[in-house]
């Protein structure tokens, strides 16, 4: 999920906003590894449990894309 994420980011235009769960744990991923710029802001908790603001990534890493190219984005299966 992460290296396909970081393969939708190569083709977006930075910086990029994301508010599903499964998209912020990866994006905090790419991040602790070093392939992206992001901010993550901590989880809101609220009465009804906890609320996770948006998380921004801002740019690739060099490193980032040194990821991209040691593995391609696979074939689309059609």
């Amino acid at each position: 999920m992460p290296l396909s994420l970081l393969h939708r980011l190569a083709s977006a235009q930075l910086p990029v906003s994301f508010t599903e769960g499964g998209d912020i744990d990866a994006i905090r991923m790419l991040a602790l590894a070093g392939h992206v710029q992001a901010v993550i802001p901590r989880p809101v908790r609220t009465l009804s449990g906890h609320h996770q603001p948006a998380a921004t990534v801002s740019a690739i890493t060099p490193l980032g894309r040194q990821m991209m190219d040691r593995f391609p984005r696979e074939a689309e299966v059609g």
